[in-house]
């Protein structure tokens, strides 16, 4: 029973936790580490990081070793015992090889600092990817705190009409006012109505997208939910920095613009590795080894001596003999041969390129096409950087301009409704008059909070361009 009810609770904790609203620096935070371009651009780092690791590792000699077992059949020559071989003839072998570079024209000294330099623009590389996810929850989390603010002005909207609705209804009772007021102020309300659930719907698919960018599951989905500070309750300052001065900051800082420039250096490097390839080079060659052959046998014991043996006679008739001496033999045992056989060597390899059917030139001109090709892209990423900081510093003062021509509509259009409230409760005016004046301080509600987001997210998207943390 205690079981169960620890378990409920935990339960219900957990389900509370979930339900807690997002910041949006948690939101940046999940998005950072969930999203798969920042993933494939960390292990993009990890490989380049290996690969570095390898270019150190390729300045030491190689070492292998070799074993065989085999069997030759039919005439051969044995190579330990250098006699022919008519049957079965066991064979092994076993040796070890190494080889060093002494020198290739400094090529691996320049694939080192180029790898060096591919893992920087890797490293890059992901915090320009992360860039692009803060930008894009940024750009999400704004929308939705901006639709709900708009949400709450409709709403406080049609709350009012259905106020006026209910005085309408009683003073159309008593016979103050015509029946043609009332029924405009309902067509009112039923077109507030539809531009909240219009607003409605526009939030709700700007949540779904926001949960997309931090790659949420179907079920945290279903509790996701987001807070941040009331964005009228901020203040609205009229930028003063200069366009030079933001962009000398974006390209100080900006990863996107240090990893053209890594990719531009990379590249210089590669010219180097390319020209070596014209250069001699210079190899140390050194390997020990040994073998076993089922050919060769020592002898064992004393000589056997044997009766002479008639190999023929002299002019004169006298008969020749050859003495006749044989020995005990035995396969020499597998050490003794591994020790007999050993043979070492060492040796310099001096190799001289002169003519590869214009393969080192075709490499070298290829890489200064590449340099070139990097260098154009490095300009494109400035220019890219100065147009979107261009971009946001005008739609920066424009929602400055903007939010402060709609603050002041909004000021006058509420002054404006109150009075002409007072003038319709009066039947000075129609309710189509009425209506009128509501639309108006609607329309200029609506550009506000519109202006207000515009200039929030233009400033927040140049702190993102400038390597500043991303904050509400």
């Amino acid at each position: 029973m205690r079981l169960s009810i620890t378990l409920a609770m935990c339960a219900a904790l957990t389900a509370a936790h979930a339900q807690q609203p997002w910041t949006l620096e948690q939101c940046v935070a999940r998005a950072e580490e969930k999203n798969l371009a920042v993933l494939n651009a960390s292990l993009d780092a990890e490989l380049a990081d290996k690969t570095h690791d390898q270019t150190y590792w390729d300045l030491a000699p190689n070492l292998n070793g070799v074993a065989t077992h085999g069997y030759n059949y039919g005439r051969v020559v044995d190579r330990f015992t250098n006699t022919f071989a008519t049957d079965r003839v066991r064979t092994n072998n076993f040796y070890l090889s190494s080889t060093v570079s002494l020198f290739e024209g400094m090529r691996k000294q320049g694939v080192i600092k180029r790898s060096e330099l591919d893992a920087k623009a890797a490293l890059q590389g992901m915090e320009a990817a992360r860039n692009q996810v803060r930008l894009e929850v940024v750009q999400a989390f704004l929308d939705v705190l901006g639709l709900r603010e708009r949400l709450v002005a409709a709403e406080a909207q049609a709350a009012s009409t259905r106020e006026q609705i209910a005085r309408t209804q009683a003073m159309v009772e008593a016979g103050r006012l015509a029946r043609a007021d009332l029924l405009s102020l309902e067509s009112q309300l039923a077109q507030e109505e539809y531009t909240i659930t219009d607003i409605s719907n526009q939030r709700d698919q700007r949540m779904l997208a926001l949960g997309r960018s931090l790659q949420l599951e179907p079920q945290e989905m279903m509790s996701f939910d987001i807070q941040g500070p009331v964005i009228s309750s901020l203040s609205v300052m009229e930028p003063t920095s200069s366009a030079d001065e933001v962009l000398a900051n974006v390209l100080r800082t900006n990863p996107s613009f240090a990893q053209a420039e890594t990719q531009v250096s990379s590249a210089e490097r590669n010219i180097s590795i390319a020209k070596a390839g014209s250069i001699p080079s210079l190899t140390l060659n050194g390997s020990v080894g040994t073998g076993f052959s089922g050919r060769d046998v020592r002898v064992v014991g004393e000589p056997v001596v044997g009766a002479p043996i008639l190999i023929g006679a002299t002019a004169s008739g006298e008969e020749v003999y050859t003495p006749n001496v044989s020995y005990n033999t035995e396969l020499t045992p597998f050490n003794d041969q591994l020790d007999q056989n050993l043979n070492e060597s060492i040796g310099f390899t001096l190799n001289v390129p002169l003519f590869n059917n214009m393969q080192n030139k075709l490499a070298i001109d290829q890489a200064r096409v590449q340099h070139e090709k990097t260098r154009n892209n490095m300009v494109s990423v400035r220019n890219d950087l100065q147009r979107n900081v261009l971009d946001a510093m005008v739609a920066q003062r424009s929602g400055y301009r903007q939010f402060l021509a709609a603050q002041k509509a909004v000021e006058a259009g509420t002054l404006n409704l109150e009075f002409a409230q007072e003038r319709f409760v009066q039947g000075v005016i129609t309710s189509m008059e009425l209506s009128i004046v509501k639309a108006g301080l609607n329309r200029s509600t609506a550009d506000m909070i519109n202006a207000k987001y515009q200039y929030v997210m233009a400033t927040k998207y140049l702190d993102i361009l400038q390597g500043m943390p991303v904050t509400l």
